[in-house]
């Protein structure tokens, strides 16, 4: 049997495991993504990034034009609508989250829209470059042994036919919904495993004439029911159609082909030709693993949350998961912080999924509220003739509105996209509407975005290794700062490294000149320094707390010649 040993191996290449691999090839750690899979699977999956997915893109140094180049226009995937279907009457309309020039204020990125194959060609050829980390298809994980210090993976090169036994510090099962890391660890996945049934119909067709000036990234149709739901990729090519059902009353294998296409025809109210591509099962659950961690074992993405689709967070928590444990194990395997650090993974990262899957299914419920304004309920079929009278009811108008309207942090949660925050202000925030969010300069908050007089971020100020000290302008000539400190880090001083385009940066943040804040790779603030004597005590134990910096950290942070707080 072939041996291999590398520090990381992950489980799953898709968008969080080469994601992962990327993470871990910019700080210098070898890492191997194994895919049984010899291609990419067909099917669209997840549509959105949010901005924080697509600051971790940037950070992560993707070629962010090519993703911008492969999302859907923003005049096409702006809005939601609520209809009979998609040739009747439109019931009523939102924004999809906030995609408007607004929300530049809170992050260079505004939310695109992007077939999920499409997001990882962009991935897959960035890792193609990659000289420590490499995704190796049809390479299929069959379980492990856990070892004192390692993890002992036995797989199969199904390109081969080889046996392999791989051997790594750590192992991350990036994995999917059914992750088999998952289950050979023993970790449990906590809530409820099903909620509801659908069968997606992947089908391709231009429907742009029908769609004409309504486009959408999504289409809730209810003359067909309660559990309806056009996806538009594509307007003009790739389409998804969602249809609830009933296991008890109806068998999966009733959705032939026959059946799909009536289906569609339904949904789109016109004989359209159409190109089936795919039929499969979907079983929406709001589960999060009761671990995320178990000995040198790591869960990331679906394989530590199953969120149902409402609200887009799937995916998108998985990138920040994968980002939250690269910087950490990397930490570790440079000898920037004690194993200890990797603990501090799951307690952050769960709560968030917690929170996100509360959410979801909160807003996979609301849609019921539009349903009843309808005289639906769930398992009835509905006839169209009679939705679509009531659609255009005078009397059912402000009934119809107000439902909409609660639909409303269903596709609008920058909150929880941008405002969580780690530690002992994790709940800060927790009793604002979802959408609303207020960057914070405290413990645990995202480091907030501000537009530099370069034109770039603030955040493209933090290092991807070790810590960062981004501190106000008399920071430099502050005499109680020097090498005893016993912080070694990344230092960015305001007018001296980084101006911003308007203002002052120590006033934003609302910090004296003669202070500072440290930050976490992933951007987030570690400690807030007021400047003093007293507090630049308090950072250094914060600091030594956090890491628990062998001490062989000073020797890699020097050979990185990052500069001491002076």
């Amino acid at each position: 049997m072939k041996e291999i040993e590398v520090p990381v191996l992950i489980v799953g290449g898709g968008p969080v495991g080469m994601m992962g691999a990327l993470l871990f090839e910019q700080r210098g750690v070898e890492a191997l993504v194994a895919e049984r899979y010899a291609s990419r699977l067909g099917a669209p999956k997840a549509h959105a990034l949010n901005s924080r997915s697509l600051e971790i893109c940037n950070a992560a140094g993707l070629p962010m034009r090519d993703v911008i180049d492969f999302a859907t226009p923003t005049e096409e995937g702006a809005n939601v609508r609520f209809m009979t279907n998609l040739s009747g009457t439109e019931i009523g309309s939102l924004p999809y989250e906030r995609q408007d020039d607004g929300v530049l204020e809170f992050t260079p990125w505004k939310l695109v829209n992007i077939q999920q194959p499409d997001f990882e060609v962009v991935l897959e050829r960035e890792l193609k470059g990659a000289k420590k980390a490499r995704l190796q298809r049809e390479l299929e994980w069959l379980g492990c042994d856990a070892v004192t210090d390692s993890v002992v993976s036995y797989l199969r090169d199904h390109a081969t036919g080889e046996d392999l036994r791989v051997r790594s510090r750590y192992l991350i099962a990036a994995d999917g919904a059914g992750s088999g890391v998952r289950d050979a660890s023993g970790i449990k996945m906590l809530g409820p495993e099903a909620l509801a049934h659908y069968a997606t119909i992947h089908f391709e067709a231009d429907l742009s004439a029908i769609v004409k000036d309504r486009p959408a990234i999504l289409y809730f149709l209810f003359g067909l029911g309660l559990g309806s739901t056009l996806i538009a990729y594509d307007i003009h090519k790739t389409w998804v159609m969602m249809q609830v059902y009933d296991p008890g009353t109806t068998s999966f294998s009733e959705f032939d082909e026959a059946t799909c296409r009536g289906l569609v025809r339904k949904a789109v109210g016109a004989d359209v030709d159409i190109d089936l591509k795919g039929i499969g099962p979907w079983t929406m659950s709001g589960q999060v693993a009761s671990a995320y961690k178990s000995r040198n074992v790591f869960l990331a993405g679906d394989a530590a949350h199953r969120f149902p689709p409402s609200g887009g967070l799937g995916l998108n928590t998985g990138l920040a998961d994968i980002e939250n444990l690269a910087w950490k194990i990397a930490a570790v395997e440079r000898g920037e912080a004690a194993e200890q650090l990797l603990d501090t993974y799951g307690s952050e990262r769960q709560r968030i999924a917690l929170t996100n899957t509360n959410q979801s299914i909160a807003n996979s419920m609301q849609m019921r509220k539009l349903a009843r304004a309808l005289n639906l309920e769930v398992g009835e079929k509905a006839d169209l003739a009679t939705i679509e009278a009531l659609a255009n009811d005078p009397a059912k108008r402000a009934e119809l509105d107000e439902a909409v309207a609660a639909q409303r942090d269903h596709f609008d949660s920058l909150r929880l996209q941008l405002g969580y925050i780690y530690g002992e202000n994790g709940g800060l925030d927790e009793t604002l509407p979802v959408s609303v969010y207020k960057p914070h300069c405290i413990a645990g908050a995202y480091l907030p975005h501000q537009v530099l007089s370069n034109g770039g971020s603030t955040l493209g100020l933090v290092a991807p290794v070790g810590v960062t000290l981004i501190a106000g302008p008399k920071v430099a000539n502050a005499a109680y700062l020097g090498d005893d400190t016993g912080i070694n880090a990344s230092v960015q001083i305001e007018g001296r490294d980084f101006n911003l385009a308007s203002g002052s940066w120590s006033e934003t943040m609302d910090i004296p000149a003669s202070g500072a804040v440290l930050v976490r790779p992933d951007r987030h603030i570690l400690f807030v320094w007021d400047g003093t004597p007293d507090g630049l005590t308090r950072m250094r134990e914060v600091h030594s707390g956090y890491f628990s910096m062998p001490e062989k950290a000073l020797a890699v942070a020097g050979s990185e010649k990052q500069a001491s707080i002076r």
